[in-house]
């Protein structure tokens, strides 16, 4: 019977003890766990951003120096280059031109070039035709008729004065003498400014 009974009570505390002891004890250590497991988590994203920070620290000036230190060295490698470039096409081209072309051994020679055909000249385009000059005796006769009739009007040296000139000699003069300077005019330079004014004083 002692037997029997120490298994039921083990039984008890196994099925209703033990459950109630392990809530209570979860109960109790379960803010302890939580802010271990918190702590451990938050160290660990600390951990891996300094990482991540440290490598783009590492790039960024790993990248400087290349742009502080890189950028000269290429140019100074290219203009080396560049510049073995220019002295073996200058040499290339200096052994060529300085090297005589082979004269061929054998073989028929080339035919002779023929010289271009003359090309025949144009023509000479015709002399301009001149003019003959007028005869001295007609040049002076109308010169003397010009100057004759000019000499008669009452403006002094009407053919040498220029229209402005005429038109200001016209104001004191009198109907006939205004008639006579328009009929010299109409006959021989017809000049409007001096027609219209006489015209203009006589209404």
């Amino acid at each position: 019977m002692t037997q029997h009974k120490d298994r039921i009570e083990h039984t008890l505390e196994v099925l209703v003890l033990a459950p109630i002891g392990a809530g209570l004890y979860i109960r109790d250590m379960g803010p302890t766990f939580v802010n271990m497991f918190v702590a451990r988590g938050r160290a660990e994203v600390d951990r891996r951003q300094a990482q991540v920070q440290q490598r783009t620290t590492t790039a960024k000036s790993i990248g400087q120096v290349a742009m502080t230190f890189g950028v000269p060295v290429v140019r100074q490698r290219v203009g080396r280059e560049v510049d073995s470039a220019r002295q073996r096409a200058q040499t290339f081209l200096g052994s060529i031109g300085g090297s005589d072309a082979p004269e061929p051994k054998s073989g028929p020679r080339p035919a002779p070039k023929l010289a271009p055909k003359p090309v025949a000249a144009a023509p000479a385009p015709p002399a301009p035709v001149i003019p003959a000059a007028p005869k001295a005796s007609e040049t002076n006769g109308a010169q003397t008729n010009g100057s004759a009739a000019g000499d008669s009007l009452p403006i002094p040296g009407y053919d040498a004065l220029s229209a402005s000139q005429v038109v200001e000699r016209l104001a004191g003069l009198s109907p006939t003498e205004l008639d006579a300077v328009r009929s010299y005019e109409d006959a021989h330079r017809k000049r409007r400014t001096i027609l219209g004014k006489i015209d203009q004083i006589s209404a």
